[in-house]
């Protein structure tokens, strides 16, 4: 009987695929689907611009790596002339240098944390950019095609290919937008 039961389901789900694959594939041959497919992340990350931002962000990003490696060694060379000293040293005046460079090395260290967050920040500033520009393509492309939903690609297993209009979003998004300015922190 639980067989029975499960081959009676299997049979019924087998049919209603079959249903919805034959009506997608009547609504894709029909040129004004109320679906289409998009692939956004593709999107923002094959743009012209956020190339051009991913660019930008990765400079800066090395720039500040070159400081940090600077001030890492100024660090320790600091921390070397403290152990040398340690011994020559009275103990609260050991103690005293002791806390200064801890303190340097904190400032150091909130520096690092800063630079990195206002870098993410510029990032994010002007990603959205993009992204607000890449959402009015694809509302003017799902308008002209007459689809009423858009799904993301990567939320989708099998569309009709003619459903996918990522390729023309890409495309306009690129003539529309071809550079984004980028906020950058500056470097100390």
């Amino acid at each position: 009987m639980v067989r029975s039961l499960r081959h009676a389901a299997v049979t019924v789900f087998t049919a209603a695929m079959m249903c919805w694959c034959i009506a997608g594939t009547a609504l894709a041959q029909d040129s004004s689907s109320p679906f289409a497919v998009v692939d956004v992340q593709g999107a923002l990350r094959n743009s012209d611009a956020a190339k051009e931002i991913q660019a930008k962000i990765n400079e800066r990003r090395q720039a500040y790596q070159r400081q940090v490696t600077e001030e890492e060694k100024a660090l320790r060379a600091s921390e070397q002339e403290l152990q040398q000293l340690r011994s020559t040293l009275a103990p609260e005046a050991y103690q005293q240098r002791l806390r200064a460079f801890r303190d340097r090395v904190t400032g150091v260290q909130k520096s690092v944390q800063e630079r990195r967050r206002a870098l993410d920040q510029s990032f994010t500033n002007a990603m959205n950019k993009v992204r607000d520009v890449l959402v009015s393509v694809i509302a003017e492309i799902a308008d002209e095609r007459g689809a009423k939903v858009v799904l993301f690609k990567d939320h989708i297993v099998i569309a009709e290919k003619s459903l996918d209009f990522s390729d023309e979003a890409l495309r306009r998004l690129n003539e529309r937008l071809p550079s984004v300015p980028v906020d950058l922190p500056p470097l100390d």
